[in-house]
């Protein structure tokens, strides 16, 4: 590999990692935001039927994202993991 190539590489991978960083802040803001309302609604000493469908939704949302942020923090983990120097 010349090192022309490493550059690059080294480049995409930053970018990678940035865009990740990105989308995983993204993801937290969301999932705080539907756990905000979550806590509203389950305030409520009863809730319609229509607030019981929008619980069952905000909690598969969340865990969706959960999951997302859980596989972008082992992405980001595999990328920023020191390599072992060519020999």
């Amino acid at each position: 590999m010349s090192h022309d190539d490493t550059g690059k590489e080294t480049q995409d991978k930053s970018a990678e990692i940035a865009s990740l960083e990105e989308r995983l802040q993204v993801l937290r803001v969301e999932h705080r935001a539907l756990d905000q309302r979550l806590q509203e609604l389950e305030k409520h000493l009863s809730l319609t039927p229509l607030e019981q469908q929008e619980v069952a939704r905000i909690k598969k949302q969340k865990l969706h994202k959960k999951d997302e942020i859980s596989r972008i923090e082992g992405t980001l983990a595999q990328l920023t993991k020191p390599q072992p120097a060519d020999s």
